[in-house]
């Protein structure tokens, strides 16, 4: 994952964490009765739940695209090297699975 994917995941981390502490201290202040508060809790966790769901998902999208992105870009690279004749496939291999080892660190 790379440092743009990292900081996309923390932001919607803690976007998802902070509504649900901001959430939860409203209910706890708000005077209601127990039944008026136990259906606001259903209510926001069912929010929040859709939210986390919601936001998973477009990470997951992002973190697809920028692989496809990657593997694309790897196999150009790839094929490059072996149609300029200077590597056998199995040394281009190597040094595509060099630059995917790096790329992962």
């Amino acid at each position: 994952m790379d440092y743009r994917s990292k900081r996309i995941a923390f932001f919607l981390l803690g976007a998802v964490l902070g509504a649900a502490v901001a959430a939860i201290v409203t209910i706890l202040f708000v005077p209601q009765s127990g039944e008026e508060t136990r259906e606001l809790i259903a209510e926001r966790s069912r929010e929040l739940s859709g939210r986390a769901r919601s936001s998973g998902d477009e990470f997951i999208r992002r973190v697809r695209d920028a692989t496809d992105e990657w593997a694309a870009k790897l196999q150009a690279a790839a094929d490059d090297m072996v149609a300029q004749g200077r590597m056998t496939t199995e040394e281009a291999r190597s040094q595509v699975e060099q630059r995917l080892a790096r790329g992962r660190a």
